[in-house]
């Protein structure tokens, strides 16, 4: 009988090490990812094998435009998203129930995550000349409100350019780099290539509060998959340093499925992955003021209802 009990013991944890790995495989995690070097963490994690051997399947989902990405989120086919609290604070507004738990990253002074440009033939030199000029953005999404706060720091009025909505971050791009728009608004790393191909920066979101890239999650698949959550948690965390350790390690995972343009794979620079922490109640109330200005409901939109502390807790 003794010399069972150490048999029946391997039997049980093969059986439940086949069962976890069976119900991973059975429910995968599907993140909504944009055009942006944000995805970096997921990638990383699916490339070193950090997923599976935590027992978790995540499948990457990529989107074109934040419209596209928000549809996924509302008809609930994806549990997570790279976000902005902008975005996210629209879905609390319309009682979509997706949270935020924890800052992706944040501008700094070296490099900003959402930049104003001009376009190479354009002459246009400083934001005073965009006075009735066209910029290229998306509405109701983080780059207008990175837009328009750049406008007011210089003094002009918001009817005093004209707003083209184009949705799609490529296609903006590429409007711009043609001068068919004299002005857009881009996030990393398009702006950086934009740059490096000609146009000029006008002014980027490094000093605005509340424009930091976030991770959202879906309420319900946060409290019914607790356990889960907190694993992937800690395997983001530690993709997180494994990339600030060494960022240039990853310039070609970030160019063959990271989005990274390969003409500034060698000159791009990473801003450094936030660690896990969630944004500032002074943040959000910057974005709920702006938003109110432009006539939104707000109403819904407090600190408490639009981040969630389940990785701040799970990871100490």
């Amino acid at each position: 009988m003794k010399r069972s009990l150490p048999l029946f013991l391997l039997f049980v944890f093969l059986w439940m090490v086949l069962l976890s790995a069976g119900m991973a495989e059975a429910n995968p995690v599907r993140i909504g990812v944009l055009p942006i070097v944000e995805s970096l963490p997921f990638l990383v994690a699916q490339e070193k094998g950090i997923f599976h051997s935590s027992g978790l399947k995540v499948e990457i989902v990529s989107f074109a435009s934040a419209l596209e990405r928000d549809s996924a989120i509302q008809s609930g086919a994806i549990h997570g998203a790279i976000h902005d609290i902008f975005g996210l604070s629209l879905l609390r507004s319309k009682d979509i129930p997706f949270t935020i738990v924890t800052n992706v990253t944040v501008p700094t002074s070296k490099k900003d995550l959402f930049v104003l440009l001009a376009s190479p033939a354009s002459g246009i030199k400083g934001i005073e000349e965009l006075r009735g000029n066209e910029i290229a953005l998306s509405s109701h999404t983080i780059a207008e409100y990175v837009t328009d706060s750049l406008l007011s720091l210089k003094g002009l009025k918001i009817d005093e350019v004209k707003k083209m909505e184009v949705k799609k971050i490529p296609l903006r791009f590429q409007m711009l780099m043609e001068g068919k728009v004299k002005a857009a608004t881009l996030p990393e790393p398009l702006a950086s290539l934009a740059i490096f191909q000609g146009a000029r920066k006008l002014g980027g979101d490094y000093g605005l509060k509340g424009t930091q890239v976030v991770l959202v999650f879906q309420e319900s698949f946060i409290r019914a998959e607790s356990e889960t959550m907190i694993r992937f948690g800690r395997v983001y965390g530690q993709a997180v340093r494994l990339i600030n350790e060494d960022p240039q390690r990853w310039r070609e995972l970030l160019v063959e499925k990271g989005r990274l343009p390969s003409p500034i794979k060698d000159v791009y620079t990473l801003n450094p992955f936030s660690d896990i922490q969630i944004p500032k109640p002074e943040e959000i109330q910057a974005v709920k003021t702006w938003m109110e200005g432009k006539g939104f409901e707000t109403s819904k939109i407090t600190h408490s209802s639009l981040v969630n502390d389940v990785w701040v807790k799970g990871m100490r």
